[in-house]
């Protein structure tokens, strides 16, 4: 079954947010388009995503607190004898520039979701498939690594307490938040980078929304045919068909309430000009 409520799975099929509670100006914006296709030979126009400037935006982020973990530490540039320099210690400095990054990118992953949301409607589906996860994962990675950070500084408040080392490995408080922070960067340059490549290229290929593109509607019902004629079941496959058949009916379904709404608008303005009643 495909049912289009909620972005979640559940037992039996798919279910995806409907957005019925689409905004004015979002469907301003896409009776827009859609009345320049109509205009236009049927060739809608590209819609590309302005995600671009934030990703970038959010590398630069990540890299320097990267740096600042390393930074902040060295006797030079934040002394924590005989008086701190730097007001408060270089420990609690990183503490709470981690915490600044972690609420900046909760801001960027909300605007990354509002962005692919919109380019959904549009009729970019697998595009919207092909990064619902690499956009959230920076947001997902830096959530779990300030929960271990807050265990990690609990731990060293207990068995670290002083500057000294404090393992085997000749290890200080300020290394073992340096390890961690690191891991998380590692982790999210690496998404962001290909986040960074996927949108780029979408942008600069320009091609038509998915549901103007007959190969793409038809390749999904071919392929499941001929599965099932020779006797196969896949049952990742039949998933992934589920998914892509349910966001084709959502979008089919939103795209006919804006023309609906278009109807009854051209219709008021009709009889606003005629002196007919509604």
């Amino acid at each position: 079954m495909v049912s289009l409520g909620d972005e979640r799975q559940h037992q039996g099929g798919y279910f995806f947010d409907l957005e019925a509670s689409i905004n004015t100006s979002d469907s301003e914006e896409l009776l827009a388009d859609q009345q320049a296709a109509l205009s236009a030979d049927f060739d809608p126009p590209f819609r590309s995503i302005a995600t671009t400037w934030c990703i970038v935006l959010e590398l630069f982020i990540v890299v320097g607190l990267e740096a600042c973990v390393f930074i902040l530490p060295v006797p030079q540039v934040c002394s924590v004898t005989p008086s701190l320099s730097c007001g408060i210690h270089p420990y609690s400095i990183i503490i709470y520039l981690h915490a600044c990054v972690w609420f900046i990118v909760m801001l960027t992953d909300r605007y990354y979701y509002r962005q692919h949301s919109v380019s959904r409607r549009n009729g970019y589906l697998e595009f919207y498939r092909r990064t619902r996860n690499i956009r959230r994962t920076p947001f997902m990675v830096f959530s779990a690594g300030s929960a271990a950070l807050a265990i990690v500084m609990m731990l060293l408040q207990d068995y670290c307490t002083d500057d000294a080392p404090c393992s085997s490995f000749q290890l200080r408080r300020i290394h073992f938040i340096q390890i961690l922070i690191s891991l998380e960067v590692v982790i999210v340059l690496a998404v962001l980078i290909l986040y960074l490549v996927r949108t780029v290229k979408f942008n600069r290929k320009k091609s038509s929304p998915d549901v103007h593109q007959d190969d793409l509607m038809t390749s999904a019902l071919q392929s499941q045919t001929q599965n099932a004629d020779i006797g196969f079941r896949d049952e990742d496959y039949l998933d992934e068909v589920l998914e892509k058949q349910a966001d084709m009916i959502r979008y089919l379904k939103q795209h006919n309430a804006n023309l609906g709404r278009k109807i009854l608008k051209l219709t008021h303005q009709l009889n606003a000009q005629t002196g007919q009643p509604m």
